[in-house]
């Protein structure tokens, strides 16, 4: 090697505060890329999430369209009996598969369990641990299936689902108190019957003539993730409030007040903090999501609406009934 070769070897290479100095750019760069980048796949899931509520109410529609202009139950029980079984598969999800292309899914299912041959165990069903793509929002963070659930609450274990069917608002006008507990004045409601020797909560379908408000001004489902969070304590871990599709609600006998999971009242404005299930209801716990700041809703007409978490709630609550009377404001 020649000394010019040597010199031009040298001059050609880095110099330690070259290179930290280059590592520093690209460390900056890259910094303020990054909120970018995320907030493109943020756009992107959320998209994807309103195209799932888009599914759901267009089978809404189908749904309407096919069984004498009725939404789908919220929630169908209560069961039969004999025998004796407290857990109701019929429900707003089940009820939407056959119209989203998972009539497989839906044949499925064992909504009479415990007879014709068929175990008396409403967790042992071959659709528990089907996912429906449809039913889980892209920005949902933890897994489509929960697995985990102690004794006791194998209700807990499934193929989850990210949203709830609407169910009205008990602090919104014109309202009665089914079984002393839910409003109904939602797109997904009940109806108590009156049977010896005590009264009998069930399920009834929402006609579109009884949604007086109109379907552009009514809130049919939305998204729901909610975890107990009270104020100043960690929140509760995966999957926190949120249950499996398969599975509509729980009651205990046809008299009783059933523990529904998939309908939730607008008594709280999306994403409020510090509700616990035991202080509040299990119906009561706000709506929300995991898109900064907002919730999406499809309507009773199958549009999709963004709900921002500082709405004022008397105009919440009205998107939740079906005959308030009330107009939306933002």
């Amino acid at each position: 090697m020649t000394r010019t070769q040597g010199r031009t070897l040298r001059h050609s290479a880095f110099t330690l505060v070259e290179l930290l100095v280059v590592i520093a750019i690209i460390g900056i760069l890259v910094a303020l890329l990054l909120p970018a980048v995320q907030a493109a796949r943020e756009s992107a899931r959320r998209a994807q999430c309103m195209n799932n509520l888009k599914q759901m109410g267009l089978a809404c529609q189908n749904y309407v369209s096919t069984n004498d202009a009725q939404f789908p139950f919220g929630y169908a029980g209560p069961m039969e009996r004999p025998p004796v079984r407290n857990y109701q598969k019929r429900g707003v999800f089940t009820e939407l598969l056959a119209f989203m292309e998972e009539q497989q899914t839906y044949d499925l299912i064992q909504f009479d369990y415990g007879t014709d041959g068929v175990p008396n165990n409403p967790f042992a069903d071959p659709a528990r641990n089907q996912v429906v793509t449809a039913f889980i929002c892209p920005s949902w963070p933890d897994p489509a299936v929960y697995a985990a659930a102690p004794a006791g609450f194998e209700y807990e274990n499934g193929a989850l689902v990210t949203y709830a069917g609407v169910g009205g608002a008990a602090n919104s006008t014109d309202v009665n108190l089914i079984g002393g507990q839910y409003p109904d004045n939602g797109g997904f409601t009940l109806e108590q019957k009156n049977t010896s020797p005590r009264p009998t909560i069930t399920g009834e379908r929402r006609a579109l003539r009884e949604i007086t408000d109109g379907l552009s001004q009514t809130a049919l489902i939305g998204e729901f993730v909610h975890r107990d969070c009270p104020i100043a304590q960690p929140c509760d871990e995966f999957p926190g409030n949120v249950r499996p599709w398969y599975l509509a609600a729980f009651q205990q006998r046809p008299d009783s007040v059933p523990f529904i999971y998939s309908v939730k009242e607008l008594e709280f404005t999306p994403n409020t903090q510090g509700l616990t299930r035991v202080i509040d209801g299990w119906n009561k716990m706000p709506m929300g999501s995991y898109h900064p700041g907002l919730t999406q809703f499809v309507y009773a007409d199958g549009s999709v609406h963004v709900i921002n978490d500082d709405i004022e709630l008397q105009a919440y609550q009205a998107l939740g009934t079906v005959n308030g009377g009330e107009v939306e404001t933002r």
